[in-house]
C-alpha cells in the first residue's frame, strides 16, 4: 500500500467526552459516554485539520527493516497510521510514533490524523481501496471492517513478538475477537467512578463515600445532599453508560453473550432502573440540563451537583478547567451481585490489504506494547491495558476510578454488529421515564423489542 494523503478534515470540534473517544461519538448534553470514556476534550473552538502530519524514520532508517517486536519487517516499508483525537491525543501518538522510530529505524510510519467522522472516512477509505495500513478500531469498525475480511488477524504476529492475549484485561479484548482470532489490540481503556466533592459532603452531614458503598448508600447521599444543600444530590442522564454498572451489579446484562437474545426485561435490569427512576422521581438525582450544565462532570466543576458517575477524563477536565475545585473519587458502589462497571476501549488494527504486513503489524504491536503503554501512562492520558500495570497511574483520583475496570462483573457493553442500537434502546427507554412518557415496565418492554430487532437483523 502507498503513502497516500487522507481527505484533509477541517472541524469545529464540539465537546466530546469519551475514552480515547472516536470521531463520531459525540457526547449528549446529559454527559453521555463516547465508545470508551477514557479521556475528554472540552474546547469546542479547536479547529484542527487531518492528514499530512508525516513521522518519517531518523535518517539512516531506510533499506532492510530488519527485525522488529521479533517480526522480520519488509525491506523500505512505509506506512500509514491513522486515528482520531485531538491535539493531546495526537502528540501522545507522535511520541509513540519517534519510540518506534528509535527501536525499529527500518520502518518510515506517515502519521494522518484525522480528528472528526473517523468512523464514516475509513468506511469509505476501506471501501475505495484506499484505507490506511495502521488504524484505531472501535465496535463501529470492528463490525464494518472485521467481520467483512478487511482486518488482518494479529495472532500469528503477536506469537512471533511474544504477545499473549493473557497479557491484557480480559474484558478489552471483546469487541476485537471473531472466532477466536484477535483483529485488533486494545491502546487504552476508561471505565466509570464515583465523582463527589467533599465539601458538599460535609455540608450535608454525612460520611464521605468509600469503596465500600452499595447503591443504597448513594441514594441515602444523594437524599441528604438535596436536604440539606442548595445543590443536586447525584447527577445521571438518560445515558446507558451510566445504566450499566447499577444493572450489571444487579445480575442483569443488556444482551445474551452470544449477543442473540435482548435482556432488557431481566430482573437485575429492571431492578437497576427502578433505582434510578425511583431516585429521578423523588429529587435525588438530577441531570446535568436540570441544574444548568452541559454533562455531569461540569455539573461538578460549577458545584452543582454533590456526586456523579464519571471517568478518568475528568482529571484533566478539572485541572484545565475547574483548578481550584476540590473532588475526590472512588470506586462505583456495589449492586446485590457484587461490584461491576462498564469499560470503554478502542484498538488498533491493520489493514488486510496493506502492502506491509510485517512492518503494519510489528507497529502495532509496538504502540500497544507493554513499553509504550508504560509511557502513555505517564502522560496521564489513559489507563494502560495490562493489569499489572495500573500500578503506574500516579493520580489518586484516576487510580481509584480505574479499579472498576478489575471488578469480575465489569464487562465492555459489546452486543455485536448492531450493539450501538441496543444501548441506544437502553438510553431512550430512560429518556421516556425522566419525562414521565413511561413507567419502568413499558418503557423497557419496548426497548426489549427494539433491542430485539437489531439483535436479529445482525444475525
Amino acid at each position: 500500500m502507498k503513502t497516500r494523503q487522507l481527505p484533509i478534515v477541517v472541524a469545529i470540534l464540539a465537546m466530546v467526552l469519551g475514552a480515547c473517544g472516536g470521531g463520531e461519538a459525540a457526547t449528549t448534553a446529559d454527559g453521555t459516554a463516547t465508545t470508551d470514556g477514557a479521556t475528554a476534550t472540552t474546547d469546542g473552538a479547536t479547529a484542527t485539520t487531518g492528514g499530512g502530519v508525516a513521522t518519517t524514520a531518523p535518517a539512516g532508517g531506510g533499506g532492510a527493516a530488519g527485525s522488529c517486536m521479533g517480526i522480520a519487517a519488509e525491506e523500505g516499508a512505509t506506512i500509514v497510521f491513522s486515528g482520531w483525537g485531538d491535539e493531546t491525543e495526537q502528540q501522545v501518538y507522535r511520541d509513540s510514533i519517534t519510540r518506534f522510530n528509535e527501536a525499529c529505524p527500518g520502518i518510515t510510519v506517515d502519521y494522518q490524523p484525522v480528528p472528526a467522522d473517523f468512523q464514516t472516512q475509513m468506511k469509505a477509505a476501506f471501501a475505495g481501496g484506499e484505507g490506511p495500513d495502521v488504524i484505531y478500531v472501535d465496535d463501529q469498525l470492528m463490525t464494518a471492517l472485521g467481520r467483512t475480511g478487511q482486518l488482518l488477524p494479529l495472532d500469528d504476529f503477536m506469537a512471533q513478538a511474544g504477545v499473549t492475549r493473557e497479557e491484557f484485561i480480559p474484558s478489552l479484548l471483546t469487541i476485537f475477537t471473531l472466532e477466536d482470532q484477535t483483529y485488533a489490540l486494545p491502546k487504552d481503556w476508561g471505565t466509570l467512578g464515583l465523582i463527589y466533592l467533599p465539601e458538599v459532603i460535609e455540608a450535608a452531614g454525612i460520611e464521605a463515600p468509600t469503596g465500600d458503598w452499595t447503591w443504597a448508600d448513594l441514594r441515602t447521599a444523594a437524599q441528604a445532599i438535596a436536604a440539606n444543600t442548595d445543590v443536586g444530590g447525584f447527577c445521571q442522564g438518560a445515558d446507558w453508560a451510566r445504566l450499566a454498572p447499577w444493572a450489571f451489579s444487579h445480575g442483569g446484562s443488556f444482551a445474551s453473550e452470544d449477543a442473540t437474545q435482548a435482556m432488557l426485561t431481566d430482573a437485575g435490569v429492571i431492578q437497576a432502573a427502578t433505582l434510578v427512576a425511583d431516585m429521578h422521581e423523588e429529587g435525588s438525582l438530577v441531570t446535568a440540563a436540570d441544574v444548568g450544565a452541559g454533562w455531569c462532570g461540569e455539573a461538578i466543576g460549577k458545584k452543582l451537583v454533590g456526586m456523579t458517575l464519571e471517568g478518568g477524563w475528568m482529571v484533566n477536565f478539572m485541572n484545565n478547567d475547574y483548578p481550584d475545585v476540590d473532588w475526590s473519587a472512588v470506586s462505583v458502589p456495589a449492586g446485590p451481585e457484587g461490584k461491576a462497571d462498564v469499560i470503554f476501549t478502542n484498538g488498533i488494527g491493520v489493514n488486510a490489504a496493506t502492502e506491509f504486513p510485517n512492518a503494519a503489524a510489528a507497529f502495532a504491536l509496538f504502540v500497544t506494547g507493554r513499553d509504550n503503554q508504560a509511557a502513555i501512562t505517564e502522560t496521564g492520558f489513559a489507563y494502560p491495558t495490562r493489569e499489572d500495570q495500573l500500578s503506574l497511574i500516579t493520580n489518586e483520583n484516576d487510580l481509584a476510578i480505574s479499579e472498576g475496570g478489575t471488578f469480575d462483573l465489569t464487562r465492555v457493553a459489546f452486543w455485536g454488529s448492531n450493539s450501538g442500537r441496543v444501548n441506544d434502546a437502553v438510553s431512550k427507554a430512560l429518556e421516556r421515564i425522566f419525562l414521565g412518557e413511561q413507567d419502568v415496565a413499558a418503557a423497557f418492554q419496548q426497548a426489549q423489542e427494539e433491542a430485539q430487532l437489531a439483535l436479529d437483523e445482525a444475525a
